[in-house]
């Protein structure tokens, strides 16, 4: 039988219809990337090239994308960015947000390879926010896997792992329904495990890697497997295996053309020989290694050798050629690691990362809206029940629906207690006359170990008792009982809640009954509509409960963000909490409803989320911002906006982050919104804002005295602020 890529060169040879050739092209140049990247970028190249003839956009994208992939896999890591940005501007175009993030991922591959970290963040974050927007699995935990490398090479071990586990997790989760295998995926776990010295952990990912890739004769992938496991074996001593490993690695690497690789190898058997104290043979490999990571572009590998380079000298007590590449390290690793690199990179990490908990709230967001429409249908469910102050009258109007249902003479509601060892007589009629109430141990009334206790206590299932003499034999407490309401006949219906009977429904009969079928369905279909009830004046309890826990958590959440920003200085410290409780008080003043002042609570909190867009060159300024700078910085509204407007339950709170920067005169901004267009809770919010804003120390001035902060404040009543919310404020304050 032929195998898949037989199949594609077969049917490639017969297709001529443009479209279709495309997409053969680009299936075999999958296929041939895990067993020969030459013929794989021939592929792609005659696809690149075929697609614009004709003028086929995506596949033109596709192409561009594949080839980036394979420059980056050859080394020529300039050729790779190029490629990767012009496919991101076709992508852009077409509106082709998948495309849009596989074109981002190879980007930043090529910039990591090339050095600038930040870009390389930047990127696989662009790319991951697109695949959870799309759900798209195989991306998340490709992505995943791309940031877990780019943790390990930044030295944030902790993050590595957190990413490589949680790529892991998806991979293993998609591995049977379709997945495309990616060693990457694995290997980024097994990067992370290996630099916190989680040897073992390491080496058996790669053993069963290794395995795995033989069987599928996928050389590229396994010369990395290879590589790697020899890593992992150097360390643990195991020099004789390394050297083997690595050794065959090199020989696939050169066979598959793979320039990365053989870099990586030949940096591996330099480490080997550096160990076994063979300084010259380790100078020969690291000399190599360096010769090849120069031409290819890749400074983050460069910079590591000379620093290799550098120790192997030392120890030969060359001192002049150990200094020169120590010099040649510093150089470059200040150059790729400078202090506005690293800025970015933790900028990065925090925007990121409150996004993701802003996208999980709107999701618990949804949740909370959907739990609201079911309280408000529980609400109509349980109107009948909730005119009833008391449980009694409730089961009192439950025990006369039945006796009226059924034609009963006798009906009753037994409330059983948790341990079901206790009933109550709860409510009930016998003919008109109404029971009272009435304990009962249930061991007294009946074996609870009997078929009757058992089928309805414990396996809730309705008992029709035809004729109770015969079914009891008269040696039953609760027959006597029964025989003394004059029933002859009975059906006993559980009432289950969380599958557990709570309370048994009995209804009885003044003669010896059969039955019918349509008797036993009304029965049933009365206890589960009754179950329902219950069970859904039970859910609503717990519906009541879980929305208020759901709401403090919100509320805490918010907190949260709030603190996030004092955290990236986006705020002096306290600010959020005092400017929200000024607010609250003065809306109080203003006779605001404590519905509203939940929002004016969330709003002000999350005043100057927008921040969080504006780069930190501009926010951490220790000076007065250009003109350009404050254009920027104006954008802050319009991004508060747009992070928090999908969030269902935060939309009333928008006013604040929205509005606190309009002016009473229209000269404010971003909509430049005139007098009570503002809205009332952003004006309140701006004199307090500015009001704290002034008092507080800040890199470019000191703090302003009280009376200076008041004068200033009156200044700008009428133009800068509403009148009405200076007059409140300074009585407020007792001014």
């Amino acid at each position: 039988m032929p195998n898949k890529l037989e199949v594609l060169l077969s049917q490639l040879q017969e297709q001529i219809e443009p479209a279709q050739r495309l997409q053969l092209l680009n299936d075999l140049s999958e296929e041939y990337s895990d067993i020969d990247y030459l013929k794989a970028f021939e592929t792609a190249e005659e696809m690149y090239h075929l697609a614009l003839k004709h003028n086929i956009d995506n596949f033109i994208a596709q192409a561009l994308g594949q080839q980036a992939w394979l420059h980056a896999c050859f080394g020529n890591v300039q050729e790779s960015l190029t490629f990767a940005s012009q496919a991101q501007l076709i992508y852009t175009r077409l509106g082709d947000e998948n495309g849009l993030a596989q074109a981002s991922l190879h980007a930043s591959a090529a910039l990591r390879r090339l050095g600038d970290y930040p870009g390389a963040l930047e990127e696989a974050l662009s790319a991951l926010d697109l695949y959870q927007t799309h759900g798209d699995r195989q991306g998340i935990a490709e992505t995943m896997a791309r940031l877990s490398y780019l943790y390990v090479h930044l030295g944030d071990y902790e993050q590595a792992e957190i990413y490589g586990l949680k790529a892991y997790s998806e991979f293993e989760a998609i591995k049977g329904s379709g997945g495309i295998y990616k060693f990457s995926i694995p290997n980024s776990l097994a990067m992370a495990y290996f630099h916190q010295n989680k040897r073992i952990e390491a080496m058996n990912i790669f053993f069963k890697e290794v395995d795995f890739l033989r069987k599928q004769n996928n050389k590229p992938d396994l010369g990395i497997a290879l590589n790697n496991l020899g890593t992992v074996l150097l360390e643990l001593d195991r020099l004789v295996e390394a050297e083997e490993l690595v050794a065959e690695a090199l020989r696939l690497d050169v066979e598959t053309n793979h320039r990365y690789g053989e870099i990586n190898c030949l940096f591996t058997l330099g480490e080997i020989e550096e160990k076994k104290k063979n300084y010259e043979g380790a100078i020969s490999y690291f000399n190599q290694s360096l010769e090849k990571a120069i031409a290819n572009h890749v400074e983050q590998i460069v910079y590591e050798l000379h620093d290799r380079l550098a120790t192997v000298y030392e120890n030969l007590g060359q001192v002049d050629l150990a200094f020169a590449h120590l010099k040649k390290y510093r150089e470059i690793r200040e150059r790729l690691f400078k202090t506005e690199s690293l800025d970015r990179i933790r900028g990065l990490r925090i925007v990121h990362e409150t996004k993701q908990a802003i996208e999980e709230a709107r999701r618990n967001a949804e949740v909370v809206s959907q739990r609201n429409r079911e309280i408000e249908l529980l609400q109509k469910t349980l109107t009948t029940m909730s005119t009833y102050s008391e449980r009694r009258h409730i089961l009192d109007v439950v025990c006369m629906e039945m006796s009226s249902t059924l034609k009963s003479t006798l009906s009753m509601a037994i409330t059983i207690d948790s341990d079901q060892q206790h009933g109550t007589i709860e409510a009930g009629f016998h003919g008109d006359k109404k029971l009272d109430l009435l304990d009962l141990k249930l061991g007294e009334l009946i074996d609870r170990d009997s078929k009757l206790a058992t089928n309805v206590l414990d396996e809730g299932r309705i008992e029709v008792i035809r004729d109770v003499d015969s079914f009891f034999g008269g040696t039953v407490r609760l027959a006597a009982l029964i025989k003394n309401f004059g029933v002859f006949s009975l059906i006993a219906m559980p009432i289950i809640v969380n599958k557990c009977t709570v309370m048994v429904l009995v209804v009885g009969f003044d003669n010896k009954r059969e039955f019918t079928d349509a008797d036993i369905n009304l029965a049933t279909t009365l206890a589960a509509s009754l179950s329902q009830i219950f069970e859904n004046a039970h859910l609503y309890q717990s519906l009541v409960t879980a929305h208020d826990t759901l709401s403090k958590a919100y509320d805490a959440t918010i907190e949260g963000w709030a603190k996030i920003l004092e955290l990236h200085d986006l705020e002096t410290e306290g600010h959020a909490r005092r400017v929200t409780e000024q607010t609250i008080k003065l809306a109080q003043a203003f006779g605001v409803s404590n519905d509203e002042i939940i929002h004016i609570r969330r709003g002000a909190l999350l005043h100057d989320i927008g921040k969080l867009g504006i780069p930190d060159q501009i926010i951490l300024k220790n000076g007065s911002l250009t003109e350009e700078e404050w254009e920027i910085m104006r954008k802050h509204p319009q991004f508060a906006c747009e992070m928090l407007a999908d969030i269902e339950y935060l939309k009333p709170a928008l006013d604040i982050p929205y509005c606190h920067h309009e002016k009473w005169d229209g000269s404010g901004y971003p909509q430049g919104l005139r007098g009570e267009q503002i809205p009332l809770v952003a004006r309140l919010f701006a004199v307090v804002d500015v009001w704290d804003a002034l008092r507080s120390d800040r890199p470019y001035r000191k703090g302003w005295s009280d009376e200076k902060v008041y004068d200033y404040i009156r200044s700008l009543s009428g133009t800068h602020f509403d009148p009405k919310a200076v007059e409140a404020f300074f009585v407020m304050m007792g001014q």
